[in-house]
């Protein structure tokens, strides 16, 4: 049995999982997405980011609606401007989670990223997608905090442990999210321009 990983609501669609897109598929602003001054960054809604399970969760040992705490993995930058630091911490939800039955049946477990706590403001996720060691967005920021032993906390492809019908989630293991709104941030100053101390040579 591998676990489920969803968004609430998407988990209601049919039994259906959804894929979180390539690096290149980050969206652009909607066309209906309210406006945001020049001067401001816009992080898109449905932008896809790296966060690492920071506790164990499992089918046997976790409760539907339990939280559970996540990282950011891996900096978001636009406009090569950092917006979200790797390291920054949150939540994520267990959706639902069964324990393996008597009978032989599967454990069953479906997690949903919540949101990320920055500088006092709460940036809402949705989606949640294990991913395996070698996907695309790994490589958009190997120098990120924390980035290297989250990936080294990966065990096998997804980082699951399988045993007894159940199944455990490692803290470190990695998943993708997407947020849930557009998010707006201070673009920042432009550093002063250096004066030119040649015209001062010679003045008292």
């Amino acid at each position: 049995m591998q676990p489920v990983a969803a968004d609430a609501q998407e988990t209601q669609a049919a039994g259906q999982v959804p894929v979180a897109g390539d690096v290149a598929d980050n969206p652009e602003p909607s066309a209906d997405a309210p406006a945001v001054p020049v001067s401001d960054l816009l992080l898109p809604k449905g932008y896809q980011i790296l966060i690492a399970v920071e506790k164990e969760v499992g089918s046997k040992i976790s409760g539907t609606g339990q939280s559970f705490p996540i990282r950011l993995a891996q900096a978001v930058t636009i406009d090569g401007v950092e917006v979200l630091p790797a390291g920054i911490t949150g939540e994520g939800q267990v959706v639902h989670a069964k324990k393996a039955g008597m009978a032989g049946s599967a454990g069953e477990l479906v997690l949903a990223a919540r949101y990320l706590d920055f500088a006092g403001r709460r940036i809402e996720l949705r989606s949640f997608k294990f991913i395996e060691e070698g996907d695309a967005i790994l490589s958009r920021g190997q120098n990120n905090i924390d980035l290297a032993s989250a990936t080294n906390a990966v065990i096998g492809p997804l980082g699951f442990l399988i045993g007894g019908g159940n199944t455990t989630i490692a803290p470190g293991t990695l998943a993708t999210a997407k947020t849930r709104n557009d998010e707006a941030f201070d673009r920042p100053a432009a550093a002063p321009e250096e004066h030119d101390r040649s015209n001062e040579e010679g003045m008292p």
